[in-house]
């Protein structure tokens, strides 16, 4: 029995062969670079379609855009410091903006006035009398107490009753409040029904300071 060797000649078979390493060289080299290239593309187009994406959104006028305006900040902080006040402290803003007036022919020896000051209500004033209706010091005036003797002389014949009855009339928005030393007089003169309240002259002082809180709070 014959037995065949066959010897095989790799230097030979390199040797005719070679252009196959060539070509499957080139071929794999091609390969890398083509799929980088690809790679490249397709990072490229993502960030273009996340800065479009981003473009469109900035340039879509539906997007509410918040805009900090120091101005208005500072204007509702002035608000609330304003509501504080309000709030918290409605007796010292009553007291601190409450016009009150006296109308005595004795004023400077009346001490009701230097009284109410002392207790915060800084805008309290006394005239000797009243001899125009319209005078400033009448219009500024948001409680104005009138003494029944002695004022109103030039314009009624009741004195303070007339003056009393007339203000009320003139200006209903304002409270009026008769106040007199005297004991007996007219009890059913209209002045007495027409203004907001009366007492006696020698009231306590506590009861002229109770009547103007009230008073102040329905204005």
């Amino acid at each position: 029995m014959n037995t065949t060797k066959i010897i095989f000649d790799t230097a030979n078979f390199w040797t005719v062969n070679w252009y196959y390493l060539v070509a499957l060289t080139v071929s794999i080299i091609g390969i890398i670079i083509a799929y980088k290239n690809f790679r490249k593309k397709t990072a490229s187009e993502e960030v273009t379609e996340i800065f479009n994406s981003n473009l469109s959104a900035t340039s879509n006028p539906t997007i509410p855009i918040n805009i900090t305006n120091n101005i208005n900040t500072e204007s509702t902080e002035k608000t609330a410091d304003n509501n504080i006040y309000t709030n918290g402290n409605q007796e010292e803003k009553l007291k601190a903006t409450t016009k009150i007036l006296f109308v005595d022919d004795n004023h400077t020896e009346y001490k009701m006035v230097s009284i109410l000051k002392k207790a915060g209500w800084t805008k309290t004033k006394s005239v000797k009398d009243i001899t125009d209706l319209d005078t400033q010091i009448i219009l500024e005036s948001d409680i104005i107490f009138v003494d029944i003797n002695g004022v109103g002389l030039t314009l009624f014949e009741d004195q303070g009753l007339g003056l009393a009855s007339a203000l009320k009339v003139k200006y209903p928005k304002k409270k009026i409040i008769i106040y007199s030393a005297e004991t007996s007089g007219d009890r059913f003169h209209k002045a007495l029904r027409q203004v907001d309240d009366c007492l006696p002259k020698n009231a306590e002082p506590y009861q002229f300071i109770n009547l103007v809180e009230n008073l102040s709070k329905t204005l």
